[in-house]
This record gives C-alpha cells, sequence and structure tokens, in this order.
C-alpha cells in the first residue's frame, strides 16, 4: 500500500511534465544549446554496436560530434560487449594521452568494480546510459552519469498502452477490464531497465483517470537483445496462459522486435510496445506490427556526454556549456513521446 501511494505521488508530480513533452512537436536534440568544446582528448567506448541499433546510433553520433568540434579530439571504439576488452580499449585511450572517458559499460555488473578503479585512479568518467550503480557514482567526485529519463520512458509508455487501450476495446480480449500483460526486461540490475519496468506497469494500473488494473502473465529478462528475446517469447507461446496476454511490453524496441518476430511465426497479434524509437522500431511503426515506442535521444546523449568529457579533461566544471541541469553529477536527457501524428519527425531526413 505504501508503494502504490509513493507512486501515486510520482504519477501526480510528472503528469504535467508529461504533458507539456506531448504537446511538443520539436525534438529536442535540434535545439543548439551545445557551444564550442574546449580543446581536450576524450576517449569513449561503447558496449556494442552489433546488435543494438540504439548504441549504433550512440556511436555514430560520438563519431558525427566530434567532426563538428575541431578542438576535440576523440578515441572511439566498441567493445562487443566484452568488459575486458573495453578495459584494454579504455586502457589504450590513456596511453594515447586521453584526460576523460566516457563508458556505456559493456557489463553492467562490473559497473562498481570499474568505477572504484577509475576513481583510484583518479581519471574522470562520464558514464552513458549504462549506469554503473548509484552508491558507486555517489562515492567517486571523479563520476558523472548521461542517461534517459527512464522514470518518464517508463510513464510514457504505460501511458500509451491506456491510449491504446481505450481506444481498441477488443484488446481486452475476455473482457474483464484488466490488461492481463506480458514484461520483457533488459539487463538484470540495470537501473534503467529496472525504473522503466516499475514505472511503466505502475502508469497503466495507477495514472490519474486513465489507470487500468493490471495483471502479469509473463515476466522475464531478455538482456534488451533481439535474438534472446526470440528465445524467450518462444518458450512463452508454448504455454496455453500465453492466450490469456492482451498486450506485450519490452524494455526497449530491440527486445519489442524480437517478440513481433516471433509472434508473426505462430499466426499471433499482440499490440506491442517498446522504448528508444529506434530507426527498425519506427520502421514497424510505420508498417503497424509496433504499436508504439519513445524516443530514447541517444544524440543528445552523446553530445552531452563528449561535452562533459571535454570539460573535465580541460580542467573545466563537468556542467559548463552542455545546455542541461546536472543534479549530484547526473543528467537526465528527457524521452519524447511517439504517435502517429509526429512519426515522420522521428525518421531520418527523406524518408
Amino acid at each position: 500500500m505504501n508503494a502504490d501511494k509513493t507512486l501515486l505521488k510520482g504519477l501526480a508530480g510528472l503528469c504535467v511534465l508529461l504533458t507539456v513533452a506531448a504537446c511538443s512537436k520539436q525534438r529536442d536534440h535540434q535545439h543548439d544549446t551545445n557551444g564550442p568544446f574546449p580543446t581536450a582528448v576524450v576517449g569513449a567506448s561503447v558496449s556494442s554496436i552489433e546488435t543494438n541499433p540504439f548504441f549504433k546510433g550512440m556511436y555514430d553520433s560520438f563519431a558525427e560530434t566530434a567532426k563538428q568540434q575541431p578542438t576535440l579530439t576523440l578515441l572511439l571504439d566498441s567493445a562487443r560487449n566484452n568488459q575486458d576488452l573495453q578495459n584494454t580499449q579504455l586502457n589504450n585511450m590513456l596511453d594515447k594521452n586521453a584526460k576523460a572517458l566516457v563508458v556505456n559499460l559493456a557489463d553492467v555488473a562490473q559497473g562498481p568494480v570499474f568505477l572504484q578503479t577509475m576513481c583510484k585512479r583518479k581519471i574522470p568518467v562520464v558514464y552513458i546510459d549504462h549506469h554503473p550503480g548509484k552508491r558507486p557514482l555517489a562515492s567517486c567526485n571523479d563520476a558523472y552519469m548521461v542517461e534517459g529519463d527512464s522514470v518518464q520512458a517508463g510513464m510514457l509508455q504505460g501511458r500509451q498502452v491506456l491510449k491504446g487501450w481505450r481506444a481498441n476495446p477488443a484488446w481486452d480480449k475476455n473482457g474483464d477490464g484488466i490488461i492481463q500483460y506480458a514484461m520483457l526486461e533488459g539487463t538484470p540490475g540495470h537501473e534503467g531497465a529496472m525504473a522503466r519496468t516499475k514505472w511503466s506497469v505502475g502508469t497503466m494500473e495507477h495514472y490519474p483517470k486513465l489507470g487500468v488494473p493490471v495483471q502479469q502473465l509473463f515476466q522475464q529478462t531478455a538482456m534488451f537483445n533481439q535474438t534472446t528475446a526470440e528465445e524467450v517469447v518462444g518458450e512463452w507461446v508454448k504455454s496455453p496462459a500465453f492466450a490469456g496476454v492482451e498486450v506485450l511490453l519490452a524494455n526497449n524496441d530491440s527486445m519489442a522486435l524480437g517478440a513481433i518476430n516471433v509472434l508473426k511465426q505462430n499466426n499471433i497479434r499482440l499490440p506491442v510496445f517498446g522504448i528508444d524509437g529506434s530507426e527498425p522500431a519506427l520502421r514497424a511503426m510505420q508498417s503497424g506490427d509496433l504499436a508504439g515506442t519513445v524516443f530514447n535521444d541517444f544524440r543528445e546523449q552523446a553530445r552531452t556526454a563528449l561535452h562533459m568529457g571535454a570539460n573535465l579533461a580541460a580542467g573545466k566544471d563537468a556542467a559548463d556549456g552542455i545546455g542541461h541541469n546536472m543534479e549530484y553529477r547526473v543528467v537526465k536527457v528527457p524521452y519524447q513521446d511517439i504517435d502517429t501524428s509526429n512519426l515522420a519527425q522521428f525518421l531520418p531526413s527523406g524518408n
């Protein structure tokens, strides 16, 4: 009961913010809040670009930002989901005179140990998207975080489900007025994944004037990975209980697209919702395969993290000129709602 009250208070406080965000038709990353970077050498490593379109977009945005900042020397690599490889890459960057690092952790579970290692070496690190843990981050004055606001992401996803539920009475297959759902979760222990799940489900059930009772039928981690999601949902559909699922939610688009592939193979139609706004997901929305997603602004996260890294490498305040508020060394970049009215704004130019 206390948890429900806390959630309701949080929902009430964020409803106004979501309403304002929903009214905005401009993508935040188009706003030029970005002044010139200081002269600096920065190393950046992304967990993987081979299997996750969101991280591929982040990697490309690092490279694009560096081209736009002639005073920035960027050393960039991808770790292929291997933390040992990432450690080697980053050490090589430091050997090449990088004075600060931007790190999308390959293995979140190793985040606290990695953070303490870098902290003892007094190397400034800006973590991006993959959180090393709140307590470790708070313990080190040289550690910073840039991420999307995962609470907002979960709320936006949950509200999309509620809007679809109202507009499509047929989604309530058994007519009981309860949303029977399945949830694909990201990496265990991932701060953002836990927040997306909690606030998506909580919003469906408690959003003021729109909330609907919910019932979890299936919930399992799929590691933010499309292939893993296909394996998980492939097992789910073998269960007679899966026939009762009315909505399928995923902590990111890759898992949502994996679920859609399995549903198609088994001639099952369900509304599926993701998070990130990756180009493949936007295409799936265009075709009607994906019911909804929200935009996780990888471009703005990448630009902000690099700017902070350059500031730190140059001995300046991390937040200098980044265009975002920073609290407790954490910057949260807003998510943006996507629907049929603004879908074209999020697709690549000319598409």
